[in-house]
C-alpha cells in the first residue's frame, strides 16, 4: 500500500498484483450491508504514525480521521474480567522500578527486558500476555527493540484514531488512484528475469512485465517468489520465522452482549492470543469481535469459546467472519538477517517492504516503504 502510494504520488504508474490470494493483509475491516464494519487485523492508528498521515491526507482521506473513544482492555482469568493494573503486584514493581531509570533494550529479548522492568510474576501473569496480544503470537523470544518505537507526535491529529470506514478505507484510496492498477483473485505463481526487468506470472498464466520489482509480502512468500532468481536472497528471508494466526470475527446485537464495552480482551493462558473490538467505535445496534485465535483449532471449539466469553448463546452471534493470516516472527539476530537482505537487493532490481525489517507496526511498514521508494528513484535516475 505505501509502497504504491510513494510511486503514485511521484506520477509513477504501479501495477498491485495480489501475491497470495488465500492470506490477506494485516489491514481487513470486515463490512456489512448496513454500512457497520470492525477490524480484522490492525486496529489503531497513532498520531505519531506521520508516514502513514501523509498517506492519508494525499489520498484526500484526512476528513475521515476518526477519535477512538477510550475504553479499557481487560484480562481474561479464570473466567473473570480483570483490570491490568489491579492484577498487577504492586510490590513486585515497586522491588523492580529502579531498573526502569537503566534498563538497555539493546541485545535483550522481550521475556529479559521487560520482566526486568516489572517482575517475573507480572510479566509472566500480566504483561507477558499482553505483550503476545500485540503481534497475536508469543512475544517472549522477540528482540526487545522491535515492539514499540517512539517518533514525534502530530498535536493537530487526535493521538489514537481509526477512519469512519474503518482502517482498510486507505489502501482502497491508494488503490482507486489513477496511476494504480490492481489485480486480484489470482495468486502469483513466480517470478522470472526477463530483459529490460521482471515478469510476474499468475496461477491462470498471465504475465506482467515491469523494469523494478516490489515485494509487499510475508517473507516466506517472498522467499518462494525469488527463489528461481536470487536463491541466496530467498536463503536469507527464509530464516526469518513465522507465525500463523487465525481470526474468527463475530457481530451481536449490542442488547444481547452482557460484557461491558472494552478495547480488547487478553488471556493469561487460552485458546485465542487476544479479542480485539468495535467498541472504539460504538455503534447502538451492533458489537463486533475478532478473536485471534493460536492455530488449528476445530471450528467448533472456536464458536464455543466466543459464546462463552462473550456470555451469549451461539445463535445470537449474526454473522461470522474469518481470516487466516502469517506474520513474521523474529528472533534474537534479526537485525543481522535485515542487513544480509539490504546488501543482498543492492542492484538487483528487486525492492523489500513489509512488517519483518524495523518493527512490526503499520507506521514500520510505511518508513520501509519509503526507504525502498527512495532507492528505486536512486536507482532509476
Amino acid at each position: 500500500m505505501s509502497f504504491a502510494a510513494r510511486a503514485a504520488a511521484a506520477g509513477r504508474s504501479v501495477q498491485v498484483i495480489e501475491a497470495q490470494p488465500r492470506l490477506g493483509g494485516c489491514l481487513h475491516s470486515e463490512r456489512l450491508e448496513s454500512g457497520y464494519w470492525f477490524e480484522m487485523g490492525a486496529h489503531t492508528c497513532y498520531n505519531s504514525y506521520g508516514g502513514l498521515l501523509r498517506i492519508v491526507e494525499e489520498v484526500g482521506l484526512a476528513g475521515e480521521i476518526l477519535a477512538r473513544h477510550k475504553v479499557p482492555f481487560r484480562l481474561l482469568r479464570d473466567g473473570e474480567l480483570l483490570s491490568i493494573p489491579g492484577a498487577l503486584s504492586f510490590w513486585e514493581l515497586f522491588v523492580n522500578s529502579p531498573r526502569m531509570f537503566t534498563a538497555n533494550k539493546a541485545e535483550q529479548t522481550v521475556a529479559e527486558y521487560y520482566s526486568r522492568l516489572v517482575g517475573k510474576g507480572n510479566y509472566r501473569d500480566v504483561l507477558g500476555p499482553m505483550l503476545s496480544a500485540v503481534p497475536s503470537q508469543d512475544a517472549d523470544g522477540f528482540p526487545a527493540t522491535m515492539l514499540f518505537k517512539k517518533r514525534p507526535r502530530r498535536k493537530d491529529i487526535v493521538r489514537s484514531f481509526t477512519m469512519t470506514g474503518g482502517l482498510q478505507s486507505i489502501p482502497d484510496a491508494v488503490a482507486a488512484l489513477d496511476n494504480v492498477e490492481v489485480s486480484t483473485g489470482d495468486a502469483v505463481q513466480n517470478v522470472e528475469r526477463i530483459d529490460g526487468g521482471f515478469a510476474v506470472v499468475t496461477e491462470a498464466g498471465e504475465r506482467h512485465e515491469a523494469p523494478a520489482l516490489a515485494l509487499a509480502t510475508p517473507p516466506d512468500v517472498a522467499a518462494r517468489l525469488v527463489d528461481g532468481i536470487l536463491p541466496e536472497l530467498a536463503a536469507s528471508l527464509g530464516r526469518i520465522g513465522m507465525a500463523r494466526v487465525e481470526t474468527v470475527g463475530v457481530v451481536a446485537p449490542s442488547a444481547a452482549v452482557p460484557v461491558e464495552p472494552v478495547a480488547g480482551i487478553i488471556p493469561t493462558e487460552d485458546l485465542f492470543r487476544s479479542v480485539v473490538t468495535r467498541d472504539t467505535v460504538p455503534d447502538p445496534e451492533h458489537r463486533g469481535f475478532a478473536f485471534h485465535f493460536r492455530p488449528d483449532q476445530p471450528e467448533d471449539q472456536r464458536l464455543q469459546r466466543i459464546s462463552e466469553v462473550l456470555s451469549i448463546p451461539r445463535g445470537d452471534l449474526d454473522v461470522v467472519a474469518h481470516k487466516d493470516m502469517t506474520l513474521p516472527s523474529p528472533a534474537m539476530g534479526h537485525e543481522q538477517i535485515v542487513a544480509e537482505l539490504d546488501e543482498r537487493l543492492a542492484g538487483t532490481g528487486i525492492y523489500l517492504t513489509g512488517n519483518y525489517f524495523d518493527g512490526l507496526a503499520i507506521e514500520e511498514c510505511v518508513a520501509r516503504s519509503e526507504a525502498e521508494f527512495a532507492r528505486f528513484e536512486q536507482a532509476s535516475g
